[in-house]
């Protein structure tokens, strides 16, 4: 059976359960940064992506229905792990980006980082993890070669404008569902 193993409740655990809980907000800070400091399009259209292939891994949840191992906290669906597939889609999107720099491969390690912490804090399955990463890899790939295909990467002012404003609702839309989500899904 592919059960994912608990995080014991001692320290190292606990850290672990900590670490794991921040993973979300840390790659959206993360995200928020690159977007200020690069100031250009490819950045923000890497991010809308990413959004975009969060809520279709929603769409597939509830069409699969797969549950999430015995003791997790979250009672929806787990196939395929949400963060495993947005993380490696963001990871894919940088290496893409970036032509494969050693920045791509510390943002792949760290797409790697949550999807194992998602396992091992008893959230899901291995299955429903490489799965995760089995659809966001190639999501992303796809999804640079459309924005390099359609130039979306490369404008002027009005580009600029487009961009950042499907970028801001888009993110706002994000950040609102997941505060929502995590208010509801609270383990009692």
């Amino acid at each position: 059976a592919d059960l994912a193993p608990a995080v014991e409740t001692d320290a190292v655990g606990g850290a672990l359960r900590r670490l794991d809980a921040a993973s979300k907000w840390t790659v959206v800070v993360l995200q928020t940064s690159a977007i200020v400091i690069r100031h250009d399009l490819a950045t923000p259209y890497m991010v809308v992506g990413a959004i975009i292939a969060a809520y279709l891994t929603t769409l597939i949840k509830k069409l699969v229905n797969q549950r999430r191992p015995p003791g997790a906290p979250f009672a929806d669906p787990g196939m395929p792990s949400s963060h495993a597939l947005v993380s490696t889609f963001l990871a894919v999107a940088w290496v893409v980006q970036l032509d494969a720099s050693p920045v791509g491969a510390a943002v792949l390690a760290l797409a790697a980082a949550i999807s194992v912490l998602r396992v091992v804090c008893g959230h899901h399955t291995w299955a429903q993890v490489i799965v995760g990463v089995l659809l966001g890899a190639p999501l992303a790939y796809a999804w640079m070669l459309l924005g390099s295909l359609y130039g979306v990467t490369e404008g002027g002012a009005t580009a600029y404008a487009v961009m950042y404003s499907v970028y801001f609702v888009l993110s706002a839309v994000f950040i609102r569902r997941s505060l929502a989500k995590k208010k509801i899904m609270q383990p009692n």
